[in-house]
């Protein structure tokens, strides 16, 4: 108690900025107030910054946790104005600027950025919280994939051809970039892990099913490279893709429509929608839309005059910022720029979002993308995408072993490490068709 009276005096007594979340816009907000030597202090209740693009390749056995994964410690290595601490706020008090943790300390601030992400909107419908599975961090994605590999083990000793079935369906909600990768890794493993690893599940089916609330994949980008999305998912890795189709109930045992059609399935991977991360409500500032944090031009909260806030959690007035990574960096970059311009006294800069291009991968050698006003598909668009997400991956280290773990999977069409490990809970299988399990020959 003594050692934490005296850092949070300290804190205190200090003109400092804290840096709420570890994600993209709360990383490139420290780089920034580091550049400026500004005392700074970096919270998260986990002690890495993780590339969450990637995290369907980990969910699919393609990538190891760690290799997406970066300690924040060795981030400040080369930042000697900033400091971490592995915390979780409980509250917030905006007109005394304190923080309140869930151990009960309280954390002094002259300045704060809140860049605390997102997590899954369940949109109402029941059963999406507790009976899906999502992929907004390293740990759901391990929890996915420990899922997946006991799926297989439990339907390879499944002798009811209906029971099989339905452990073998894949039901991804969400037509956004984040599903149809997914869809096409699922697919890809489908293609050359299963018929190795399991032989016993060579001539069953594993059902892939892509589903969008709306009339096409991929919203964002150009009519021609939905429509592409669409026919290499479904001509070339033979995905079932159901557009205008949206859920009205998920359980343990599978997925409803809003039709009434009932799916069995143990599986269900949401990707719909991103709304706030929970902390965002309890901050006592202003939120709108999705649980965000309402957000002037100039992502100062509103009604705050210490208070920004970048990211997913942050709803732009006048600006429409994606809720992808680039919209993240470059919020958290504008609302450090301006947390030093408010110290100085200086007008604050409004935000202004630079599309710098999207892209999506579908699988091998396939995928889509705009940059620079150029539409790209196959080869080259997948290409472009290897090398921008090599790019912001955060560690020499991680670039090179994501890297030779790519070319390894392309040369060998083998995927990366596929043992259980870890805690994970038993896979229901759906009641529709109860299990028959039978000894392994």
């Amino acid at each position: 108690m003594a050692v934490n009276a005296c850092y949070n005096r300290r804190v205190a007594e200090a003109p400092r900025v804290v840096v709420l979340g570890a994600g993209f816009a709360g990383l490139h907000a420290v780089r920034r107030l580091a550049r400026a030597s500004v005392p700074t202090l970096w919270m998260d209740r986990r002690n890495y910054h993780a590339f969450l693009p990637l995290c369907y390749q980990v969910a699919t056995a393609g990538l190891e946790p760690q290799e997406i994964a970066y300690p924040t410690r060795s981030i400040l290595r080369r930042l000697p104005s900033v400091d971490f601490r592995l915390t979780e706020i409980a509250s917030a008090q905006p007109r005394e600027r304190l923080l309140v943790t869930t151990d009960g300390d309280r954390i002094a601030y002259d300045y704060l950025i809140v860049a605390t992400g997102g997590c899954a909107q369940d949109f109402g419908i029941p059963g999406v919280r507790d009976a899906t599975f999502g992929l907004y961090d390293v740990e759901d994605a391990r929890r996915l994939r420990n899922h997946l590999l006991r799926v297989l083990e439990r339907a390879v000793v499944t002798d009811d051809p209906d029971a099989r079935a339905a452990l073998l369906t894949f039901v991804i909600v969400g037509g956004g970039p984040t599903g149809v990768e997914t869809a096409g890794a699922l697919a890809e493993f489908r293609r050359h892990v299963l018929p190795r690893d399991y032989r016993r599940l060579r001539n069953a089916t594993m059902r892939i099913v892509l589903v969008e609330a709306g009339p096409d994949l991929l919203p964002p980008f150009a009519p021609r490279l939905r429509a592409r999305a669409r026919h290499d998912l479904e001509a070339t890795f033979h995905v079932e893709v159901r557009t205008d189709t949206r859920v009205s109930a998920v359980t343990a045992g599978g997925v409803t429509f809003a039709g009434g059609e009932h799916l069995p399935t143990p599986t269900v991977i949401w990707a719909a929608g991103i709304q706030a991360s929970t902390l965002a409500a309890r901050l006592g500032l202003p939120t709108g839309r999705s649980g965000r944090l309402r957000v002037d031009a100039t992502l100062r909260v509103v009604g705050e005059e210490r208070v920004f806030a970048a990211g997913d959690v942050a709803l732009v007035d006048g600006v429409d910022v994606p809720q992808l990574a680039q919209g993240a960096i470059q919020g958290g970059w504008h609302a450090a720029t301006n947390v030093l311009r408010a110290r100085d006294g200086v007008p604050l800069l409004p935000f202004r979002y630079r599309n710098k291009g999207i892209m999506a991968t579908i699988g091998r050698s396939r995928a889509v993308a705009t940059i620079a006003g150029w539409n790209l598909v196959g080869w080259l668009a997948w290409c472009c995408w290897l090398a921008v997400h090599l790019v912001m991956l955060v560690g020499f280290r991680n670039r090179l072993v994501v890297f030779v773990n790519w070319v390894w999977n392309y040369a060998t069409y083998d995927r990366g490490l596929r043992a259980i490990l870890g805690a994970s809970p038993p896979v229901e299988t759906p009641p529709a068709a109860q299990t028959k399990t039978g000894s392994v020959p």
